[in-house]
């Protein structure tokens, strides 16, 4: 019997840190954007350096695991973070708007390093540690995204929104000696492979096109020539691009993968689940800022609404591990049920409007630790779905469903948060009522419970360590 390998804590530090980067990366502009709408004169600009963060990261993903798991993950990593750094260091001293743009988009890059570092740490960890792993990188972003939001808020209160760009520089920097230093590179010696470089790109346009008919609903009708223009054009790219990786006989991205059951049940809660509980942050940032005068809500500052989130941010700490031992031990049906029971009581709790802080810490508590839960959870599922050599490829498209979900969740919570409004005392800005939030709060939690539903598909127990789940051929 052959002596167990010592864990390898520098691997999961350096990815680890790596993704709380990323996702400090991506929360940090909401704590700048009252200044970034003043210095550049117009919501809709600033708007975009939100938008196009995760329009890049999106588009990109599939195609950047799939390169991870042929060309090997770790120069995949270094070349990412070494570009987002770029990004960081081009916004930070930059004025103009489209050069801060520009850096904006190449920090959405860094967005797939998640994906490649599961990749990783399923090649270099037994079956048993693999979960648990993976359960600490959810958590981190967690812990990465408060990161962005409290510290973010302390920057720009006290400097100039240019130094949020330079803490984003020095942390990327950080993630990149890190993983230079720690992350082995791939054990296994793949075989040359011949790309289709068409197919390869064509996912890249067709995301793109979706998500920005998606985000362009916010400014026009559903029905307008703009929307339904860019809507049926990605949505051709797609078709195109699908028939022709179907009929290839080893194909880029293999479209394949979904006839797997449970890649297909796991995407689909994903989806769900993204539109609804995941937009978490969103909902209760909106319900805790309230102003008193709508009669719900505390009329918070944003500063101090992220930090009402501090309590639940540390207690989520172990909500990843948590749920990737009970997959471990019952199965992932187990922990993908257990997660979305937790996140439903949390979203009917929310439905009472509760007032005062502590109410308001428990509520945090309870949504956030289901929501890190099903993350963990579906990420764990997907990971025991697929074959090794395309771990992050498999990542990668659970990252685009979980960002089409999420698009469309903000549209529909727009939808319903304005669906009962009240105006502003001095006649002007229209605010959302308590019928607004109780009926938001009520579909999220029937949605999650749908995912629940889905997750029943899931089989019990686990597939045996180290079996591997043939993709269906066509």
């Amino acid at each position: 019997m052959q002596p167990r390998q010592a864990y390898p804590l520098g691997l999961l530090l350096a990815l680890c840190v790596g993704e709380s980067t990323v996702t400090f990366e991506t929360s940090m502009i909401f704590a700048a954007l009252p200044k970034l709408i003043r210095t550049f004169g117009d919501p809709f600009m600033a708007g975009q350096l939100i938008a196009i963060h995760p329009l890049i990261a999106a588009s990109t993903a599939p195609v950047v695991g799939r390169l991870g798991d042929l060309w090997g993950r770790k120069p995949m990593i270094l070349i990412l973070l070494s570009l987002a750094l770029c990004g960081s260091l081009i916004s930070a001293v930059s004025e103009n708007f489209a050069l801060v743009l520009l850096g904006r988009a190449m920090q959405g890059l860094s967005v797939t390093v998640l994906s490649l570092g599961i990749g990783v740490l399923r090649e270099n960890l037994d079956m048993q540690r693999l979960p648990m792993s993976i359960g600490f990188m959810t958590t981190a972003q967690g812990v990465g995204g408060a990161s962005g939001l409290i510290f973010g808020g302390m920057i720009v209160d006290h400097y100039n929104w240019h130094w949020l760009f330079a803490a984003s520089a020095v942390l990327i920097a950080a993630s990149v000696l890190l993983s230079w230093l720690w992350v082995p590179g791939s054990k296994v010696v793949r075989q040359p492979v011949r790309i289709d470089w068409i197919e390869a790109l064509l996912p890249m346009p067709a995301i793109a096109l979706v998500m920005l008919a998606i985000g362009m609903a916010k400014s026009h009708p559903i029905v307008s020539p703009h929307v339904l223009g860019t809507l049926a054009a990605g949505l051709a790219i797609f078709a195109f691009w699908g028939r022709r990786a179907l009929r290839a006989s080893k194909p880029f991205i293999d479209l394949r993968l979904f006839a797997i059951r449970d890649f297909a049940v796991s995407n689909a809660a994903t989806l769900i689940l993204a539109a609804g509980t995941m937009q978490v942050v969103y909902i209760l940032s909106a319900y805790i800022q309230s102003p008193l005068w709508t009669g719900v809500g505390l009329g918070m500052t944003a500063t101090a609404a992220g930090l009402a989130k501090l309590p639940s941010h540390c207690l989520t700490i172990t909500a990843g591990p948590l749920v990737s031992w009970q997959a471990n031990r019952f199965g992932h049906r187990s922990a993908v049920v257990t997660s979305c029971v937790v996140a439903a009581v949390g979203w009917l709790y929310a439905m009472t409007l509760p007032g005062t802080m502590i109410e308001i810490v428990i509520l945090l508590t309870i949504t956030s630790y289901g929501t890190t839960m099903i993350v963990t959870a579906l990420t764990n599922t997907i990971v025991d779905t697929v074959p090794e050599e395309r771990t992050s490829e498999a990542i990668g498209t659970m990252l685009v469903v979980r960002g089409f979900g999420l698009s469309l969740g903000a549209q529909l919570i727009a939808v319903s948060l304005s669906i009962y409004t009240i105006a502003a005392p001095d006649g002007g800005a229209l605010f959302p009522t308590a019928e607004s939030f109780r009926l938001t709060m009520g579909w999220i939690s029937a949605a999650t419970l749908v995912a629940l539903v889905i997750g029943l598909l899931l089989p019990r127990g686990r597939p045996a360590v180290h079996e591997t789940v043939a993709v269906p051929q066509v």
